[in-house]
């Protein structure tokens, strides 16, 4: 079997809650969202592709120094088959397993996730605004990305794999305390809060770093200050919520964030 492979990190301590992990970055994307960082992944190229096998070879010699392996991109779930042998293997070598998805595949996911010990969901913007939605992922029908996300997920929250929620928050775009209200209101609905009182799921605010971005016009735009993101994270008023920012590191509890 083969896979379209951009990169692998052998280890990372920013992709992976609390453990050192193994980072495979694949090729392809659903979306072409203006703040992504990874864009150089979105397009799939002939030179990308590799024999599982051989990443299989790269797994096996990161496990002295790695507990976990997490498939990045681009994005992972366009690549169902691919993500079940990856999950596999790991199984076998008492790794842990996880994904970053942005949630356009329900279906693909309901294969994956009981395999899944970790699934990374982005949130980009408020659920009620499906226009705001298409902007920032860069296609037309922001209505069904949304529909697509929550049906993600009310799948994610009824398994028993650890859901990982996390926004970027870009300044002028989606940083309004009124997004992160309804942001907080979908999830406690969609079942949020009994997964995060089994501490199974967390939602972090993590801080837009615009020097990346594949917008060119997003380069321009100054980062979210950790006072916003503190802001933002109480109007979603909901549990285990965590601030990635520079002043504080990869995810710092809000509640022991002393401004």
């Amino acid at each position: 079997m083969k896979a379209y492979i951009y990169g692998i990190l052998d280890i990372s301590t920013i992709d992976y809650p609390q453990k050192p992990a193994m980072v495979i970055f694949v090729a392809g994307c659903s979306f072409r969202c203006p703040m992504c960082h990874n864009w150089r992944m979105l397009e799939v190229k002939p030179d990308q592709e590799v024999e599982l096998s051989r990443v299989f070879e790269r797994i096996e010699k990161a496990r002295s120094f790695v507990e976990a392996v997490k498939v990045s991109g681009g994005e992972p779930t366009l690549y169902p088959d691919i993500l079940l042998e990856i999950a596999n293997f790991c199984k076998r070598k008492n790794l842990s397993f996880g994904f970053d998805t942005n949630g356009f595949f329900p279906e693909n996911i309901k294969k994956l996730v009981n395999s899944a010990d970790l699934v990374s969901i982005d949130i980009k913007a408020p659920f009620n605004d499906a226009a705001l939605y298409s902007r920032l992922v860069g296609l037309d029908d922001g209505e069904k990305v949304i529909e697509n996300l929550m049906a993600t997920l009310e799948t994610v929250f009824g398994s028993s794999s650890y859901a990982d929620l996390r926004t970027t928050v870009i300044p002028s775009l989606n940083d309004e305390e009124e997004y992160f209200e309804n942001i907080g209101e979908v999830l406690r609905g969609l079942g949020y809060i009994s997964k995060a009182e089994k501490k199974k799921a967390s939602y972090t605010l993590q801080e837009f770093e615009p020097a990346n971005a594949f917008s060119h016009e997003l380069k321009k735009i100054r980062p979210p200050s950790l006072d916003l993101l503190v802001k933002l994270a109480k109007s979603a008023r909901i549990p285990q919520v965590y601030i990635r920012h520079r002043k504080v590191g990869f995810m710092k509890p809000l509640e022991e964030i002393r401004l």
